[in-house]
C-alpha cells in the first residue's frame, strides 16, 4: 500500500522550486503506481481514445474515495488505442460509462489527476517530461 496519495506526491512536487528537488521528489517516491501514471501522461506512444466525459465530484473525504488511482490503473487498457486486452467489440459508449464510473468514485483530486492523464497533459506546471524524464531515465522515450 502506498503512504503518500498521489495526489499528494504531485502537488510536493509542485511546490519544489528546483528542477532537482522535484525530481529528488519522484525517486523518493517512486512505486509502481506513480511510475505507471508518468509514463501514461507523458510518453508520447501511449495513446488513450476516450475523451474525459462531465461526471459528478466525488464529496469523499481526502483519501476515503471507493477506489484510487492505484486501482484503477488496472483497467486503464479499456481506453488505450489498439490494447490486446481490450475487448474488441467495447463500444465508445461503453467506455464512457465505465470512465464516469471510475472517476465518479475516486477522491476528487484523484480523478482529476486520471483524468488529465487520459487527456495526455499534467494539471502541475512542474511536473514536465523533461522532469520526469530526468527522475526515471527508462521511463519516456
Amino acid at each position: 500500500m502506498n503512504t503518500k496519495l498521489m495526489y499528494e506526491i504531485l502537488e510536493e512536487v509542485e511546490q519544489r522550486e528546483s528542477k532537482d528537488d522535484r525530481i529528488a521528489v519522484l525517486r523518493c517516491n517512486a512505486n509502481k503506481t506513480l511510475k505507471t501514471l508518468l509514463q501514461y501522461t507523458f510518453d508520447p506512444n501511449v495513446r488513450f481514445d476516450v475523451t474525459v466525459p462531465e461526471y459528478k465530484v466525488s464529496q469523499a473525504p481526502v483519501g476515503l474515495g471507493y477506489i484510487s488511482i492505484h486501482e484503477e490503473l488496472a483497467r486503464v487498457y479499456l481506453f488505450q488505442e489498439n490494447h490486446p486486452r481490450r475487448p474488441p467489440n467495447l463500444s465508445d459508449k461503453r467506455k464512457k460509462e465505465i470512465l464516469i464510473q471510475m472517476l465518479e468514485a475516486m477522491e476528487a483530486k484523484e480523478a482529476k489527476i486520471f483524468a488529465s492523464m487520459l487527456s495526455k497533459k499534467s494539471n502541475y506546471k512542474r511536473l514536465t517530461y523533461s522532469v520526469v524524464k530526468e527522475a526515471f531515465p527508462d521511463l519516456l522515450p
